[in-house]
C-alpha cells in the first residue's frame, strides 16, 4: 500500500513543477493565506465564532469535523510515512515537519466545510464552501508541502468525516443528552484515551505517544466535559443583538488567547521533559483550550449577562 501511494506521489511531481512555472510574489502570497485557513490559528477563532454567536448545533457539529479529520490525517501521515516533495525537485515555500499522506490542510477543510455546508444548505454557501476547500488544497501543491494524491486523499477522508457528522450527530445527540453527567464523562475520557491508544507512534525518532494523537484527543475531551457541562447546568444560548455576539467573541477570544498561549510558554520553558510527559501536557493544554470554548466561555457570558 506504501509502496503504491510512493509511487502515485513521485509521478504527481511534474505537475507541482508545473504549476509552480507560474509563481509570482503575489501568487504566493495568496496561496500562503488560503493555507493559512487551513491552519490551527484559523480554526481557533473559526469554531468560537460557530459556538459563542451563530449556532452552538453548528459549532458542535463543526469541532467534531475537525477534531476526527485531524486526528484521521495524523494517523494516515503516521502509518505511511510517506516523505514530503523533494526541496531539490520542488520549490518549498512553507515549512512543514510530518509525513506527506494525506495532507491535514485538505482533510479538515473539506470536513470543516463540508460539515457547514450540509447544514447552512444555502446554495451561495455551497459555492463559497467549493472555493475554499479546492483553493486550500491547491495552495498545499503550489507551496511544495504535498503531491496531488495527498490531497485527493485528504479531501477524501475529510468527506467521509463530514458525512458521518452530519449522519451521526443528529441522531445520537437528544439520546446522550438524557444520560447522567457521569457516564457521558467517563464516555468523553474513554473515547480520548481510545484515540491515544489506537494512533501509532509519531514524530521524528518515533515515539508514543504522538503529538497529533494528544493534540486531538486533548480537545475532543475538553470540548465534550465542557459541553456535558453546559448541557446539564448553564444551557448557553448564542442569540442576541449582533453587538451583544460580537462582545461574546472578543471577551470569549481573550479568556480563549490566555488558556492556548499561557501552558505553551509554561510547557516549552521546561526543557528536556520525558516524551511521555510532554505529550500528556500537551493534551492537557488542548483539553484546556476545548473546555474554554465549550464550558468555561459559556459560563462566563452568562455571568456577565453576555
Amino acid at each position: 500500500m506504501v509502496h503504491w501511494i510512493q509511487m502515485m506521489e513521485n509521478a504527481g511531481i511534474p505537475f507541482l513543477i508545473w504549476l509552480q512555472s507560474f509563481q509570482n510574489d503575489a501568487l504566493t502570497a495568496i496561496m500562503r493565506f488560503f493555507s493559512y485557513l487551513g491552519t490551527e490559528y484559523f480554526f481557533l477563532l473559526l469554531l468560537p465564532l460557530l459556538y459563542w454567536s451563530i449556532s452552538k448545533r453548528w459549532g458542535i457539529m463543526v469541532a467534531l469535523a475537525l477534531i476526527f479529520a485531524g486526528y484521521g490525517m495524523n494517523l494516515s501521515k503516521w502509518l505511511t510515512n510517506t516523505p514530503r516533495p523533494d526541496a531539490a525537485k520542488v520549490a518549498v515555500l512553507w515549512h512543514e515537519t510530518s509525513p506527506s499522506f494525506v495532507s491535514g490542510h485538505a482533510a479538515t477543510a473539506m470536513a470543516v466545510w463540508g460539515t457547514l455546508g450540509a447544514v447552512v444548505r444555502r446554495t451561495w454557501f455551497w459555492i463559497v464552501a467549493a472555493l475554499l476547500i479546492f483553493f486550500i488544497g491547491l495552495s498545499r501543491l503550489y507551496l511544495g508541502v504535498h503531491y496531488p494524491v495527498d490531497v485527493v486523499g485528504g479531501w477524501l477522508l475529510g468527506l467521509m468525516i463530514a458525512f458521518w457528522v452530519v449522519l451521526l450527530v443528529p441522531r445520537w445527540a437528544p439520546g446522550l443528552a438524557l444520560r447522567r453527567t457521569s457516564f457521558l464523562l467517563a464516555l468523553a475520557l474513554g473515547a480520548a484515551l481510545l484515540m491515544l491508544f489506537l494512533h501509532p507512534a509519531g514524530g521524528i525518532p518515533r515515539q508514543w505517544p504522538a503529538s497529533g494523537a494528544a493534540q486531538f484527543a486533548g480537545l475532543f475531551l475538553g470540548m465534550a466535559a465542557g459541553l456535558v457541562w453546559d448541557v446539564k447546568k448553564l444551557h448557553f444560548l448564542p442569540s442576541g443583538p449582533w453587538w451583544r455576539r460580537l462582545l461574546r467573541l472578543l471577551a470569549g477570544l481573550l479568556v480563549l488567547a490566555v488558556f492556548y498561549v499561557l501552558p505553551k510558554l509554561l510547557f516549552d520553558a521546561l526543557d528536556d521533559m520525558p516524551s511521555l510527559l510532554a505529550q500528556v501536557l500537551r493534551m492537557l493544554r488542548y483539553a484546556l483550550v476545548g473546555w474554554v470554548v465549550s464550558g468555561l466561555a459559556p459560563w462566563l457570558f452568562i455571568r456577565l449577562r453576555l
